[in-house]
């Protein structure tokens, strides 16, 4: 079935939210070349000069690199384990058939639905049970629970695999182990690669795991640096500007290289052809 056109309200809209958004994401990189001073006294004037200043002072004095390597150890732990867990969760999920499957999709289906919000404090008592307080291992385990969009998408690339595929691996002699990491993980790369995407902006951002169970300082990961800074903004309005956009455009930057392939992906595991 081919695709429908865009209307010209509805691309009109997505234009006007876009331009919208990257207006946002440029005031707040030029204002990050501001001194304080003009910040406040200037906001939308011209500027009479651009520092770097508070770059200097933010991965100088604030230590913005240790946040970042914080946030980095935990976005590639976490999403290790996300594709892990959900690649062979959706394969048994895909490829067979079995009394609960329906419910099993349906108990994934209901994850998307509701936030962790809702389910902290049992959450923190089983964390502090297994004494895994302000421990990023903390933070890594609840974020890589979070596999119901993975498993959703996967599930339906692999349900719609040709059982040749399948048949052929068992008939040159593969187990059912070699079968999935040699053969059906390997065609399922377009979806897994979006999912990697996805996930990682949702991670990286993530501010509320973290908050409630990271106490150190030295742990804890860029979100909370920029709430921490923009928490009396008079007097570090300069610094959470410039964490803002050093914590933005990186992954902005990654996300609009793959967006291509993030489609492409989402696509191969959401439409049934």
């Amino acid at each position: 079935m081919p695709n429908k056109p865009r209307t010209p309200v509805s691309a009109g809209l997505l234009w006007i939210y876009s331009l919208l958004t990257l207006f946002v994401l440029l005031y707040m990189t030029y204002n990050s070349l501001r001194p304080k001073n003009e910040l406040l006294s200037n906001t939308f004037g011209l500027p009479r000069v651009f520092r770097l200043d508070a770059y200097r002072r933010l991965f100088g004095e604030l230590h913005f690199l240790q946040y970042a390597l914080n946030s980095a150890v935990i976005l590639l732990a976490a999403l290790l384990l996300v594709v892990l867990l959900s690649s062979m969760t959706a394969y048994g999920l895909g490829r067979y058939q079995f009394r609960l499957k329906k419910a099993l999709m349906l108990y994934f289906l209901v994850g998307l639905m509701f936030p962790i919000q809702l389910g902290i404090v049992p959450i923190f008592l089983l964390i502090r049970s297994l004494g895994l307080l302000n421990s990023q291992a903390s933070v890594i385990i609840i974020l890589a629970a979070g596999i119901s969009m993975p498993v959703y998408l996967l599930t339906v690339f692999f349900a719609r695999l040709p059982k040749d595929i399948y048949e052929s691996a068992k008939m040159d002699g593969a187990s059912e182990w070699k079968t999935f990491y040699r053969i059906m993980f390997p065609l399922a790369s377009p979806v897994v690669f979006s999912i990697c995407i996805i996930m990682s902006v949702q991670i990286w951002n993530q501010f509320f795991v973290p908050l409630i169970f990271l106490q150190s300082e030295s742990k804890r990961t860029i979100p909370l640096l920029i709430m921490k800074l923009t928490s009396n903004l008079m007097y570090t309005l300069d610094l959470a500007m410039v964490a803002s956009v050093a914590a933005t455009v990186p992954i902005l930057v990654v996300f609009y290289l793959f967006a291509q392939k993030i489609l492409d992906g989402v696509a191969s595991g959401g439409v049934k052809g």
